[in-house]
């Protein structure tokens, strides 16, 4: 049986590289912070989900509508790309703007942050894990392995081409992310400056270079080459007109910069300071996610392993995901706990009065319960994929699929929501034994996503599970965004002090 091109595993590695070599250098050589990074990646995941949903309501009826016309259907993808991604770097620039968390020499950065999370991240990431878990099952051999073969030699027969066929496939790929590259640096930078210059004419060329999607209809038709060539000069075009439209600007950007960098410092530090003090603070809920995460996957594939071998890879890649995020839940109640115990010894008024406001602190508990997942669920997959393979087991590409529709965007969800909830809670209301504590109300909170997607689940199959579970995730997100929008104008800083 045949495996897959190892040579086509430099393709998402040089997209990684690439895009994470470019926020190094913007970081030493010129300006990009934390808050743009974070604001790159809510504009971007905001208009991936929204496109998403929109997609799977509509691709199958307008497609049957116009007869598949690419004409109609490029209108219909490039319209899409106008309204969520660049409307939407634009919103989340003028919010964060307003808010005072991004300048004009900020706007390169947000390009780059947009770039980031799409060529690094979405495309990159994805695709390094998809091949490295077609090439770890084929190399396994099996029934897995014969099935995974078949799947791919009829869905993507290029993956197992030759050197020669698969090198040039390989540079049209890195090209089309550099490609992409420029058209989001385009469009993020144009954003910012409309919004810190107050010059519609910036928004005005950045919209229509949302068309540039209007190819993707036409990639078949055109050829791969073909389309990768008008694809660059297209987005070529779009990087000459910004720099053009925006020359005096890019000059002037450091120097009509009025807001200060302060606020990105603090922040940096809060959230260094308070996650090692969340990992000591929390330890025994951190370790109690992670220890029962791994008994409840070691269980799970040792009773599979006794069954017969068909129920065993449903059993391993469907039970052990769904449980993952209650993991995660319990893992995290450090970071609330730092918030807890530090408003109750007044640690809040001491800053208060050093100009920390009450957005950095609240912004700064939600990094710091964010960073305590992700090691709860780094330990926690790296260990059970160990496990599951030390006793046989293969990896899924079902489980794989889970982890990262289901498993991964709930987890990172349930435990923002939980956090700004806890937060909240606990500033508004007077001291209860159980209620202000972070496991408490707090704790239920977390849990409960969890467990409607749980519960409604049986309902929703195949591709309405993916509905179900983007649905939860952004209703969870818009609800923790809210949350901070009303602690910036609505949160008083007495909320704040000390009971004592």
């Amino acid at each position: 049986m045949q495996n897959i091109n190892a040579l086509y595993f430099l393709s998402p590695i040089i997209m990684i590289a690439f895009s994470v070599g470019l926020i190094a250098y913007w970081k030493i050589k010129k300006r990009f912070t934390v808050w743009t990074l974070l604001l790159s990646l809510v504009a971007f995941a905001g208009a991936i989900a929204l496109k998403v949903v929109v997609q799977h309501f509509t691709i199958h009826p307008f497609t049957e509508a116009v007869a598949g016309n690419p004409v109609a259907l490029g209108i219909y993808v490039g319209l899409q790309t106008v309204i969520f991604e660049v409307g939407g770097a634009y919103l989340a620039a003028r919010i964060a703007f307003s808010h005072g968390k991004i300048r004009a020499d900020d706007a390169e950065g947000y390009g780059v942050g947009l770039a980031f999370w799409e060529n690094g991240v979405l495309v990159g990431g994805s695709t390094l894990l998809n091949f490295i878990v077609y090439y770890v099952i084929l190399a396994g051999g099996g029934l897995a392995a014969q099935q995974l073969f078949d799947t791919l030699s009829t869905a993507a027969p290029i993956l197992f081409d030759s050197a020669t066929i698969a090198l040039p496939n390989i540079g049209l790929a890195v090209l089309e992310r550099i490609s992409s590259l420029l058209v989001h640096f385009s469009w993020g930078l144009l954003c910012v400056f409309a919004v810190v210059f107050k010059k519609k004419r910036f928004l005005l060329a950045a919209l229509p270079m949302g068309l540039v999607d209007f190819l993707v209809p036409y990639a078949g038709v055109l050829g791969s080459l073909n389309f990768e060539i008008l694809f660059f000069g297209l987005c070529l075009l779009c990087l000459l007109v910004t720099l053009g439209l925006t020359k005096t600007e890019r000059k002037n950007a450091a120097s009509v910069s009025l807001l200060t960098s302060e606020g990105s410092m603090r922040l940096k530090s809060l959230v260094q300071t308070n996650f090692k003090r969340a990992l000591s603070f929390g330890s025994i809920y951190l370790i109690l996610g992670i220890v029962i995460s791994f008994l409840t996957g070691g269980l799970i594939t040792g009773l599979a392993s006794e069954m017969a071998s068909a129920d065993v890879p449903l059993i391993v890649s469907q039970t052990f995901p769904l449980m993952l995020p209650i993991y995660a839940v319990i893992g995290s109640f450090g970071g609330l706990m730092v918030f807890v115990s530090d408003r109750t010894k007044g640690v809040y008024e001491y800053l208060i009065a050093y100009g920390v406001n009450v957005y950095e602190i609240f912004w700064s508990t939600l990094l710091v319960t964010l960073g305590l997942v992700t090691v709860v669920l780094g330990v926690s997959l790296t260990g059970n994929i160990a496990i599951l393979l030390l006793m046989g087991g293969t990896i899924q590409p079902a489980m794989i699929e889970m982890l990262l529709i289901y498993t991964i965007p709930i987890s990172y969800a349930s435990v923002a929501f939980m956090t700004m909830s806890g937060m909240m809670w606990s500033s508004l209301t007077r001291r209860i034994p159980g209620v202000n504590s972070p496991i408490g109300i707090a704790t239920l909170l977390g849990i409960g996503p969890v467990l409607v997607i749980l519960m409604l689940s049986s309902f929703f199959v195949g591709s309405g599970f993916l509905l179900l579970v983007g649905g939860v995730t952004l209703v969870l997100v818009a609800l923790v965004a809210v949350m901070m929008v009303v602690t910036n104008k609505r949160m008083n800083r007495e909320r704040l002090l000390s009971d004592a």
